[in-house]
This record gives structure tokens, C-alpha cells and sequence, in this order.
């Protein structure tokens, strides 16, 4: 069953929300922009690490989102260099794939800046891959120490934002936490999943999951991240 949206309040919270986010994400330096497109939010997918990118993360829960909120999105996903400025142009950002990667010292620093100033960060291992997670978790230790992501569970906020998420359903069990947070100044600006969260059978382009154990309803989840990091 389709957990029920939660509407109330949500879309004025919403709309005084993404003004504030402009302040915050926008660099000092930089005199126009913001995180918005002329169609509104544009989230975008990182590029990093001489041209890697997550290509098989579905872009399907913009729409959900904005469906339920009647907020302005782009329905699919801008490509943005980590280690540009551009990043600093978005509230939300995708940083996906496969296999070992390292980033460089210009685009850990990019990271670390857009997440302190209120930038948001959803990272998945595409199809489960254990050696993606392992070299984002190195990242995440270099710029803010050990055991600083904390496992979230289904009473956490962001999985009630917008739907009552009461179950992250995975296509086998695994061990450990499904979902993981960062916080900074009290509040949640990565999260990042071992499992998945691509729903990779809605992304196209023959993308599939390849026997990894991937978040069956990362669309929904996915929906309520993006509302969690424009809201809080």
C-alpha cells in the first residue's frame, strides 16, 4: 500500500524554506544564481572524480515530489562537476556509482564547503557496491572524523516528511543500517545508504540492479529526503 502523504502546512513551510536555502548554499562570492533553475529547484547529479557519475539513479521521485507539493522542480537531473562552482547553485545533490574512487583535494574541499553552508548530500552505492560505500565512507572520515554518520531508523523525520515511511523494504536482508545521517549544527546534510537508494529499474537506459540488494521503495524514501533537506 502507497504510505499516505502528509500535506498540511507542508507547501508555505516549503516555499519560506527553499528562500532561506538560497542564502545559505549561494557563495559569498557569487553574485547571482542560487539553487534555482527557471522551472525552479534543479537538483543536480555530481560528477566527480575525472568523470564519474551515478548514470543509474532514477530521477522519478522529482516528479512525486512535486506532484504531492505543488512545488516548482525540474523533472530530471542537472550534471554538475563536484569541484566547480556551479555546485553552490543547488540545495540538493545526488553522488552516486560503482567501484573504488578518489576524489581530489579541490573537490573535497567543494564537498565539505556545500555541506557546511547547508548544502544537501544523498550518496548510495550503486547496486550495493560495497567498494563505492567503503571509499565515500573514507571521504566522510577525512573531512569529519570517525563514527560521524549515525544510523537513521523509521522514526526519524525524514522519513516522515512528506509520505509515513513505516518500512525500508530491501530486495534481500543484509546486515547493518539501511540508512545513514550526518549531521551539522544539529541538523541532517548527508545521507548516505550501503544498500541503495538508485531505483535503478526506473532509470533507464538498461540500468539494472545486478543482484544487489537496492531499496525497493526508494522513490517514496528519495520524495521525503529531498522534502526533509528543503524544510529543515
Amino acid at each position: 500500500m502507497t504510505p499516505r502523504p502528509i500535506l498540511t502546512g507542508f507547501v508555505t513551510v516549503v516555499a519560506s524554506c527553499m528562500i532561506l536555502l538560497a542564502a545559505l548554499v549561494a557563495p559569498a562570492q557569487d553574485g547571482g544564481g542560487g539553487p534555482y533553475a527557471p522551472d525552479g529547484i534543479a537538483v543536480a547529479n555530481l560528477v566527480y572524480a575525472e568523470g564519474r557519475s551515478g548514470v543509474c539513479f532514477a530521477d522519478q521521485f522529482l516528479t512525486t515530489y512535486a506532484r504531492e507539493t505543488g512545488q516548482q522542480v525540474e523533472r530530471t537531473f542537472v550534471s554538475v562537476q563536484l569541484g566547480e562552482d556551479a555546485l553552490f547553485d543547488h540545495p540538493f545533490v545526488v553522488l552516486s556509482g560503482e567501484k573504488t574512487f578518489t576524489l581530489s583535494q579541490g573537490e573535497k574541499d567543494n564537498l565539505k564547503a556545500y555541506i557546511d553552508r547547508g548544502g544537501f548530500v544523498l550518496a548510495s552505492a550503486g547496486c550495493s557496491n560495497r567498494a563505492w560505500a567503503e571509499s565515500f565512507l573514507a571521504v566522510m572520515h577525512e573531512l569529519y572524523g570517525e563514527d560521524v554518520l549515525t544510523p537513521l531508523d523509521t522514526t526519524h523525520p525524514i522519513l516522515n516528511t512528506l509520505y509515513d515511511i513505516d518500512t525500508i523494504e530491501v530486495r534481500r536482508a543484509t546486515g547493518g543500517s539501511a540508512l545513514y545521517g550526518l549531521e551539522v549544527d544539529g541538523r541532517v546534510r548527508v545521507v548516505f545508504t550501503p544498500i541503495g537508494l538508485n531505483d535503478t529499474a526506473n532509470a533507464g537506459g538498461g540500468c539494472c540492479c545486478c543482484g544487489g540488494s537496492e531499496i525497493r521503495n526508494a522513490r517514496l524514501i528519495n520524495a521525503n529526503i529531498l522534502a526533509y533537506a528543503l524544510t529543515h
